[in-house]
């Protein structure tokens, strides 16, 4: 499974994900908004979280080969704390 994207451009920024070739995204192993804590494997949500994390990368990406998610609060459920420098982690299973 490989990761990439920017958080940090200033307009419209998006995640991918993209697993190895012949293989399809299955799951979303975890996926926040916010303010999540730890690592891949071990991903916790923080004290921000934004309702809509999961909802956003399960409805886009499960049974893709690969997807791309806009990194926006409202595409995620609105903002989840104002004034918090959020970040967004996803933990996707491929198969």
């Amino acid at each position: 499974m490989q990761a990439s994207g920017k958080v940090d451009k200033p307009l419209r920024p998006r995640a991918h994900l993209s697993c190895a070739p012949g293989q399809k995204i299955t799951s979303i192993k975890f996926a926040s908004f916010g303010t999540p804590e730890g690592v891949c494997g071990s991903f916790q949500q923080g004290s921000c979280h934004a309702r809509h994390s999961y909802d956003a990368f399960e409805k886009n990406c499960v049974g893709q080969e690969s997807c791309s998610v806009s990194v926006t609060p409202e595409n995620f459920g609105g903002d989840p704390c104002r004034n918090v420098l959020k970040k967004l982690s996803v933990e996707a299973i491929c198969s």
